[in-house]
């Protein structure tokens, strides 16, 4: 394995302009990141839990509660796909409110869900009897470990663990509808939700990642995105929201901790109501949330956006004349349901807009579980054909053939994966009744 400090030093220099050697995976997204572009455009492994699950055939009683097997399903998936980068992200907005008691619907098949019929917070007294969060409850503890695995298995910005962030916890805990009536109507009370969420939840949370050896933490946020709070709610709510957790967590923990993930992440899902003026302003107020300075494009429907639009935005708000890197998501609903063929022209669109001049990465928002893997396959095997740098002046001419690619179960055989997932097939609950 590659030494990930010489491997980011040589992504550094290559996207500086100094192309001697041959790129690895995070190289290549450094370079990227950090200069102007690297050998070719990197492909981001996405937020994939439940689709990877789909894929090996794992139980969903077993997967969500084994930090160390989820973490080998991802790499597995990750690898067998042939993306550039490792994200391993599970159910990051229900381990907290799980833990302090919310209900939840388990499956066999799928992610544990909170149960929206019977929220945490029906009044404002219940706040009161909820106390802080107690980190040896519920699938807390394996949360923290698979912050600690993830942090020792992946190299450079993505070995971090994930939590919960304030807004969307609070979604999690009392509804959405009640959630953005107490931020506009009650914001006495709004406070003291933002206040014990931070403190008496998430910061316990962060602690015991700590001790299980993250250093970095990313909190997800989707509950924020656009339309669901207009940029200047997330400006008064959860921008400070964020400063203050990661500047406790840095003070008191000596920890990176980055909240409001997805925040403001432009989600109008009517083309006829897409807004330049509106994405604009989105995309300046999700950037004040993110880890590293990027044009973000995340769970919208990003197959009908004018990517001229970003193109244009990571132009301007670049510094010292270079454009900020853009994160190009295709959405995961387009990704499901669209042919090869569709997933090809709108990759070849999008370098033809955004990849030219260098600074675009690839990514998909988030993969439902019965994505067809060919989609996936030719989707990576598209960017890194088209991808490549120079660019081809004709894409048209770049031909895309449908991708040979081994059935998972085949490419599993001699993996280092192979005996963890094999096992996990086979198991049974003792008890069910201990996840329900």
């Amino acid at each position: 394995m590659a030494n990930p400090t010489m491997s980011m030093i040589h992504g550094m220099l290559y996207g500086k302009g100094l192309h001697v050697g041959k790129l690895d995976n995070l190289g290549r997204v450094i370079a990227t990141l950090t200069g102007k572009h690297a050998d070719r455009i990197p492909f981001m492994g996405p937020q994939i839990h439940d689709h990877a699950m789909h894929i090996t055939k794992v139980p969903a009683r077993k997967y969500y509660w084994d930090a160390e097997l989820l973490v080998d399903v991802h790499l597995a998936v990750n690898r067998w796909y042939r993306f550039d980068s490792d994200s391993i992200i599970a159910d990051a907005y229900n381990f907290e409110v799980e833990a302090l008691g919310a209900q939840f619907i388990y499956s066999d098949t799928a992610m544990p869900t909170v149960d929206t019929n019977h929220p945490l917070i029906k009044n404002k007294s219940d706040l009161d009897k909820l106390g802080p969060l107690d980190v040896t409850k519920a699938r807390i503890p394996m949360a923290s470990e698979l912050a600690g695995i993830v942090t020792e298995k992946i190299s450079g910005p993505f070995g971090q663990g994930f939590f919960c962030s304030p807004f969307s916890m609070i979604c999690q805990a009392m509804g959405y509808p009640k959630a953005v009536r107490a931020i506009m109507r009650d914001k006495v009370f709004a406070q003291e939700l933002f206040d014990y969420v931070e403190n008496d939840v998430i910061f316990p949370f962060m602690k015991s990642q700590k001790a299980y050896g993250a250093k970095a933490s990313a909190g997800a946020d989707a509950w924020a995105c656009f339309p669901n709070l207009p940029p200047d709610l997330v400006e008064e709510w959860v921008v400070p929201s964020a400063k203050r957790l990661a500047d406790r967590c840095k003070k008191e923990l000596k920890m990176t901790v980055a909240a409001g993930l997805a925040a403001a992440d432009y989600c109008e899902e009517d083309p006829e109501k897409f807004d330049k003026e509106m994405m604009f302003s989105c995309w300046e107020t999700a950037s004040k949330t993110m880890f590293i300075d990027v044009a973000f494009s995340g769970m919208g429907r990003t197959q009908d956006w004018n990517m001229e639009w970003l193109q244009e935005f990571a132009l301007s708000h670049g510094k010292g004349n270079k454009k900020l890197p853009i994160f190009g998501s295709l959405n995961g609903r387009f990704m499901r349901d669209s042919s090869p063929d569709v997933i090809v022209d709108k990759i070849r669109e999008w370098i033809n807009i955004m990849g030219r001049g260098g600074g675009l990465l690839f990514f998909i928002g988030n993969v439902p579980s019965d994505t067809p893997s060919v989609n996936i396959h030719t989707a990576v095997e598209s960017v890194h054909k088209i991808g490549y740098y120079p660019i081809a002046g004709d894409l048209q001419s770049i031909i895309i053939d449908t991708p040979d690619f081994l059935p998972f179960d085949e490419w599993l055989k001699g993996q280092p994966e192979e005996e963890i997932i094999l096992k996990a097939r086979e198991w049974k609950p003792e008890e069910k009744k201990v996840f329900a």
